[in-house]
């Protein structure tokens, strides 16, 4: 009777335990395919899971929901917003357009030679951008934990082969509603036609657009190559993500945990760029062997788009954001190149 009594004990000593260590659920939503293997969101989700229920001591648990089951990013950015979803990772352009404008200046193109650049110029640890995303905070209700380099984007086409500026002209382009994104469109002559991601293959496929522009591994895996013929490696944006968690719901967090999450987004970018990169690599080679004619611009072909858009971007960004901030920004970019 002891011993029986003695083990009921334990176990009920033990399950109020388990139940008292977890303390919270936090839902993790992306709308890329659920391959971590594959796929930098994917990556960092699972990677971010484990790391944060670990350095949680299990007092925070992760529900990931992949594959858009909670929305594309229109809707996630709301939900996050709204609280119905903890974290959320997903264009950070697209929130731009959505709530605070001025964030759309880090899409603007040729901004950065390499996801190290991106990375290195976009950490939470500088000055210049921790301020600007405190006050993204402060503003919308919804805090960025930081910003991931998904893949230089490059154009694709049904039937025009884009190698020069004005083979642009007159296209249907399918773009995100990011609208620098949009602007760059419309510097080189094309007609910027958004369409949500989920809505795109089909967009394609039925003609709706002529051509659109996808970092490498998003074009292998959504097989565009399908529906697609031609690949220009242009690399004139960089796909920026960003993972975004609700305000409220991270402030209230004890400092242990809030840390915690930090520490799990920390490790888990290390997983998003390395998948990223390698992705990228893996998914030309197999874009060329499904059959897609692919062109490599000429760096004197390269510095025509640069040429064609740059300028005039960064001319759209200051009448649109204003002087102050959009001169700051670019000032806080250049110093890096100076430097380097």
């Amino acid at each position: 009777m002891k011993t029986i009594t003695v083990t009921l004990a334990l176990a009920l000593g033990l399950s109020c335990g388990a139940a008292k260590a977890q303390e919270y659920t936090l839902k993790y939503s992306f709308a890329d395919v659920d391959q971590p293997a594959a796929n930098a969101a994917a990556a960092h989700a699972y990677v971010f899971e484990e790391a944060l229920e670990r350095l949680s001591g299990g007092r925070i648990e992760v529900d990931v929901f992949p594959n858009g089951q909670l929305g594309d990013a229109r809707s996630m950015a709301q939900q996050v917003r709204r609280g119905t979803i903890d974290v959320a990772s997903f264009s950070s352009g697209v929130f731009a357009s959505l709530y605070y404008p001025e964030l759309g200046i880090i899409d603007l193109p040729f901004l950065y030679a390499t996801r190290a650049d991106m990375v290195e110029k976009l950490s939470t640890h500088q000055p210049f951008i921790a301020e600007l995303l405190d006050d993204v905070a402060e503003s919308t209700g919804v805090r960025i934990l930081g910003f991931e380099p998904y893949g230089f984007r490059n154009f694709t086409t049904a039937d025009t082969p884009i190698h020069r500026p004005e083979d642009m002209r007159g296209l249907k382009m399918r773009t995100q509603e990011i609208v620098p994104h949009q602007e760059l469109m419309r510097a080189l002559g094309a007609s910027p036609t958004p369409i949500p991601f989920l809505e795109l293959y089909s967009a394609l496929q039925t003609g709706v657009v002529d051509g659109e522009e996808n970092p490498l591994a998003t074009i292998q895996q959504q097989k565009f190559y399908q529906v697609q013929n031609h690949l220009t490696l242009s690399g004139h944006l960089m796909t920026i993500a960003a993972i975004f968690v609700n305000e409220a719901w991270y402030a209230g967090l004890p400092d242990d945990l809030r840390a915690a999450v930090d520490q799990a987004n920390a490790e888990a970018s290390l997983a998003y760029a390395g998948v990223g990169a390698i992705q990228d690599v893996l998914a030309l080679d197999q874009l060329e062997e499904e059959g897609m004619t692919i062109y490599a611009l000429s760096p004197e072909e390269r510095q025509a788009f640069r040429d064609a858009t740059a300028k005039p971007l960064r001319e759209w960004a200051i009448d649109e954001y204003g002087d102050e901030f959009a001169q700051g920004f670019f000032d806080y970019l250049d110093g890096f190149d100076e430097a380097s």
